[in-house]
């Protein structure tokens, strides 16, 4: 690995300008602006750069002993205050005077045609040949205290790029030229850098609540503010820290945030060296920050290689901490993901027009949906329009939360799928106490940020500020067909949620601690999407735990006690369906708050169900359903039939008649090896 940067340590004859300050962040935000710059700006140096070259060339052209021609420079220095590009590298540089004035010089000479040809009669009066760039010699003549030392490979004109050198022996009769991407900025000019522009963008900053950010700004601040071992500002590493909030915080501290993916880092050291050193001059003249994007990095990856040779200051995002850094690290806890947290982010993206009009509704969404900065961003964007035309606040809130809870697609999970609600109140038919202990959960998901926050209820199940406790789970138990799978998709249609269905055949895994590991992924993507989980046939996993015989029964217990600890945690709505109540364990079956039977339908019901069997458009000879009704099949049986026989009325070209469902009749009762009987319609009452 190249050799870190040095600590700016004083070359001989460097006179410097002042020490480097890397922009100190607590210093930094809005100190100055273009406005208070005055007479201080791009065009204002173009003609003092001009000013003061023509003045120093003629004098070298005469033979003239140097001239402080560059006087005038160090007054307009400080009217341009610290947003100046030119004050930027010489303190961010620490360039010595000598080294910021031939900066100057070549400024001139690089825009103006009266310094080109001044420069030109001043060459040939000593005898030079004329040609592009400025000889080395020359501009050691017209710069006081300037030697050709400051053009070492290891010094900041060179290391960085801000003058490129010809190639040629002896060094002194080589020609120089400011680099043409610090030329276009000190003009004002806003060009980058080919190679820096390919790898890494500006981040968009995210407007951010004001005690959020002051939190994390603070927390930041005091990081790139101290030193490493090295005298650099040291590496910040922010674990679970999204991007975007980190981009906001470093726009608060007056910084540009750029992003650089970690897959973005080049293998290759030369390039990652190059590319160290431009984006280090660029960072430098427009006071930016840089934030390697590291999520889901490898440790391999040449990140600290990389770092380590960057000028500047240095942000990490992603748990992965890389090893070999020389510079030193500072880190940034993520800040406690709690209610609080999410209120305020949700305020700062809706702004303070919507979020006044949306009042406490802000708060529910909070409490569903733990969304990040940008997921958060997304939803209010998208429900943006509908917010505003809604008529009423319920309305407002109502089309917020929709986008919400669709703006999230967790990364593709073995056994997860993410689907829509495909039935409401009026499609399922259910005993009286069963729907209304349906109406129950439902009620307690739409009304749980009252009780918790406004009530207080927080405090005693979970802790204030924490999400512990809130979570809604519900176990429905029945036979085959009852209605449970459906139960739990009416529900998410009344609270407009999707719902994540899991199949639990493919996340149970016969490797050891597997099964606990895509659990906990499951129970990730559901808390993060606000979605409703559905645990199908849910004693497969929350069994009965059995003894321990091997090895491999401590882990299966392990991993099912995980998963207990999984549902006490977690902070959203569940719904685990089983035939078999009485083979879930019942150290799990007190984990749940609600805990539902759905038993057979009754006659009356059964008859409500092939009343609806058929859909209105579908063409059905009037028969006496009653006769069906007595038949003990539960609701998914008579929604087999109905639809088999609507597929043989299809295949005939006829209206569904008895024969066609007294065949279907047949084939489901000998599936579930049922006699079939002999159906008396006529006799019905």
């Amino acid at each position: 690995m190249p050799t870190p940067l040095s600590d700016g340590a004083a070359a001989p004859g460097r006179e410097h300008v002042g020490e480097p300050t890397h922009t100190d962040p607590r210093t930094a935000a809005h100190t100055h602006t273009e406005a208070d710059a005055g007479a201080s700006g791009p065009d204002d140096l173009a003609r003092l750069a001009e000013s003061s070259a023509l003045q120093v060339l003629a004098g070298v052209a005469r033979g003239e002993p140097p001239a402080d021609g560059f006087a005038p420079l160090w007054p307009w220095l400080e009217r341009a205050g610290p947003v100046s590009p030119l004050r930027r590298l010489a303190e961010g540089f620490d360039l010595s005077r000598a080294e910021l004035e031939l900066v100057v010089l070549l400024l001139a000479a690089g825009v103006s045609e009266p310094v080109a040809r001044a420069a030109a009669d001043a060459t040939a009066a000593h005898g030079g040949v004329a040609g592009a760039g400025l000889p080395v010699w020359l501009a050691c003549r017209a710069v006081p205290g300037l030697c050709p030392s400051v053009l070492a490979a290891a010094l900041p004109l060179v290391r960085f790029d801000l003058v490129e050198v010809e190639e040629c022996a002896p060094r002194v009769e080589a020609r120089l030229a400011l680099a043409a991407p610090v030329l276009d900025r000190l003009l004002g000019k806003p060009v980058r850098d080919p190679l820096v522009s390919a790898r890494m963008a500006p981040v968009p900053v995210l407007a951010a609540g004001p005690a959020e950010d002051d939190e994390l700004r603070s927390a930041v601040a005091r990081s790139l503010a101290s030193r490493g071992p090295l005298g650099l500002p040291p590496l910040v590493l922010l674990p679970d820290t999204p991007v975007e909030e980190v981009a906001a915080a470093l726009a608060g501290l007056g910084l540009v945030p750029w992003r650089l993916r970690w897959s973005e880092v080049p293998e290759d050291p030369e390039t990652r060296d190059r590319l160290a050193s431009r984006w280090s001059r660029e960072a430098m003249v427009d006071g930016a920050a840089l934030v390697i994007d590291a999520a889901g990095s490898p440790p391999e990856a040449p990140i600290a290689a990389f770092a380590d040779r960057v000028l500047g200051h240095v942000l990490l995002t992603g748990s992965q901490r890389h090893d070999g850094l020389v510079r030193g690290v500072r880190v940034v806890p993520a800040a406690a993901d709690g209610p609080t947290t999410a209120i305020r982010r949700w305020t700062a993206a809706l702004g303070p027009d919507r979020a006044a009009r949306l009042g406490r509704e802000v708060h529910r969404l909070a409490g569903q949906f733990r969304l990040d900065a940008r997921g958060i961003a997304d939803a209010a964007a998208v429900a943006g329009a509908a917010v505003d035309a809604a008529p009423d606040t319920a309305g407002a809130a109502a089309a917020l939360w929709h986008a919400a809870a669709r703006c999230f697609t967790p990364s593709p999970l073995p056994g997860v799928s993410l689907v829509e609600p495909a039935y409401d109140w009026d499609d399922i038919v259910l005993p009286t106490a069963t729907e209304a202990a349906l109406r129950r959960v439902e009620s307690h998901v739409r009304h749980a940020t009252r009780v918790f926050d406004d009530w207080g209820f927080a405090a005693r199940v979970g802790g204030r500020g924490s999400w512990r406790g809130r979570g809604v789970a519900a176990l429905f138990c029945g036979p085959s067909g009852t209605g449970k799978t459906m139960a739990a998709e009416v529900l998410a249609s009344a609270l407009d949620l999707r719902v994540m269905v899991i199949d639990l055949s493919q996340i149970i895994s016969k490797w050891v601690g597997e099964t606990s590991k895509n659990i906990a992924a499951v129970f990730e993507a559901a808390e993060s999407s606000g979605s409703m989980m559905v645990w199908n046939e849910g004693d497969a996993v929350w069994g009965t735990r059995g003894g321990v015989a091997s090895a491999t029964d401590r882990h299966v217990n392990a991993e099912v006690g995980d998963l207990l600890q999984r549902i006490e945690t977690f902070s959203g709505f569940t719904v685990v369906t089983t035939n078999l109540r009485q083979a879930i364990d019942p150290a799990f079956l007190r984990r749940f708050r609600f805990v539902l039977d759905f038993p057979l339908p009754s006659e009356a019901e059964r008859r409500r169900l092939w009343r609806a069997a058929f859909p209105p458009q579908t063409p059905v000879e009037p028969e006496r359903w009653e006769a069906l009704a007595a038949l003990p099949l539960t609701g998914g049986s008579i929604r087999n039939v109905a639809l088999g026989a609507a597929f043989l009325a299809a295949e005939t070209g006829r209206p569904v008649d008895r024969a066609m469902v007294e065949a279907e009749l047949a084939e489901e009762l000998r599936k579930q090896d049922l006699p079939v009987p002999h159906l008396k319609w006529e006799e019905s009452t």
